[in-house]
């Protein structure tokens, strides 16, 4: 997991990998397969978890990608719970992201940046990005690969 942190300032940018969540949003519905010209296998992103770690409740959570315009937005989320979502398959097409929260009336946001996908991912299982606000101030994501059905059992 990629973390990063304002140092407790207002609006500062931090740097962490938290743009890959809106990346996947932005890229259309496709299943997991190679690009023409690149060596990196196509991942597909089928959803977003945002987990508030902290002892008190964020607010204006939101993880946008700049070049589209497109975002995934949660209102409030409360101490130790989390606000998720889930769509149908996209192509992460690796654009940067941008977080950005509210704690105890205190804006934070994340500048821009690209999540890297593990090197061990399989391309043939959809993937969700987590976003973990885990201190004041303070957040990561990552990529999360959802088990196979024999793991499951």
């Amino acid at each position: 997991m990629l973390w990063g942190d304002s140092a407790g300032s207002r609006i500062k940018p931090q740097t962490w990998p938290v743009a890959f969540c809106l990346a996947l949003l932005m890229g259309a519905c496709s299943a997991p397969s190679s690009r023409p010209g690149s060596s990196a296998p196509a991942i597909a992103i089928d959803g977003v978890q945002i987990i508030n770690k902290l002892s008190t409740t964020v607010t204006e959570v939101q993880i946008l990608v700049p070049a589209t315009g497109n975002f995934v937005r949660c209102g409030t989320i409360l101490r130790n719970t989390s606000c998720s979502t889930s769509f149908p398959g996209r192509q992460y097409e690796r654009k940067p992201v941008q977080v950005s929260w509210k704690e105890q009336g205190q804006a934070y946001t994340t500048g821009n940046f690209v999540i890297e996908p593990p090197a061990n991912l399989d391309p043939a299982r959809p993937m969700w990005i987590e976003v973990v606000i885990f201190a004041p101030g303070q957040a990561g994501a990552k990529f999360v690969q959802h088990p196979l059905e024999a793991d499951r059992a």
